[in-house]
């Protein structure tokens, strides 16, 4: 499937299913078999890692590394295991990888950044936050069902609709911080 389609198709969001934690467990035994000396850690972050929380059914891996450039080193063996690299996307010093199902949908989303960067913290925080704040996480759900229940909505649309409530919530996180 094209760049250009999987972008445009319509998101699915799915009621949470108790497996994903097992889907993640898996990629990540297979991760680190395979670049386990060029990564310092590994999380299960997104929708699909908040319980109850629906979801596209995807499964967002969070890699951390110390150094962006030396991260490159681990590109040829998750290409290897059919890692799809796709570069930044957009995040800056962020390696990007996707695997698809055979029919062309996206089944995980790999997103390698330096522990240092705010978007390797970002990703934490408002994982944590969903986890420990469940009217949050309820209010995250009605606005993702209503988003993909739009007449034809768009990925990349429906990405950019949930952005105000994500920083809103990142920025409440940052205000309560030390």
């Amino acid at each position: 499937m094209s760049t250009a389609l999987d972008d445009r198709s319509p998101p699915t969001v799915v009621a949470h299913d108790p497996a994903w934690p097992d889907t993640f467990e898996a990629a990540r035994a297979q991760i680190l078999r395979a670049v386990a000396p060029h990564i310092q850690s590994i999380h299960h972050v997104g929708s699909t890692s908040v319980p109850g929380l629906p979801a596209k059914p995807i499964i967002d891996i969070l890699v951390g590394v110390d150094d962006w450039n030396q991260a490159r080193a681990t590109i040829p063996p998750l290409q290897r295991l059919g890692w799809e690299f796709r570069g930044e996307r957009g995040i800056p010093r962020r390696h990007y990888f996707v695997i698809r199902s055979p029919d062309g949908r996206r089944t995980h989303h790999l997103h390698m950044l330096e522990l240092s960067s705010t978007h390797y913290a970002d990703l934490l925080a408002f994982r944590d936050h969903l986890r420990a704040h469940p009217a949050a996480a309820t209010e995250y759900a009605t606005l993702k069902r209503r988003l993909a229940d739009r007449p034809e909505p768009h990925r990349d649309a429906y990405q950019q609709a949930k952005t105000p409530f994500i920083q809103r919530v990142l920025c409440e996180i940052r205000s309560r911080a030390p």
